[in-house]
């Protein structure tokens, strides 16, 4: 599983960079994804993310913060699916619409650093 917890680890990097040095161009990017994935899929993903996670945990020294974030990927995946669509719809307005550009390089400075400190967790 420390693979797994490898690849994670350099996509949440990966996305932390491009969040911050493309912001425009990442906005865009999800607001297209987001209008043309079904929101069931979309919560089936993450979901299985979250329980990969919460699997591949016991391969970092932190394995109480992955179970954490893995947890939270599997309510969250849960919460995709029951809201009503037109709360849905509202969440990923404000979230492609609404937030400013320093909101968006504040996500991606935390994804940088997720990324990092999972990476350098790993056993």
């Amino acid at each position: 599983m420390n693979v797994f917890l490898y690849v994670v680890s350099f996509l949440c990097i990966a996305t932390g960079c491009c969040t911050i040095l493309y912001t425009n161009e990442t906005r865009n990017f999800l607001k297209r994804l987001f209008n043309q994935i079904d929101r069931k899929l979309l919560s089936v993903f993450e979901a299985i993310l979250g329980i990969l996670l919460l699997v591949s945990a016991t391969a970092s020294h932190h394995s109480w913060f992955i179970r954490l974030i893995g947890l939270l990927a599997v309510i969250e995946g849960g919460v995709i699916l029951l809201i009503p669509k037109n709360l849905y719809d509202e969440l990923i307005n404000w979230y492609v619409n609404s937030l400013s550009d320093q909101t968006y390089r504040l996500f991606g400075i935390l994804s940088l650093i997720f990324g990092t400190a999972m990476l350098s967790w790993i056993l």
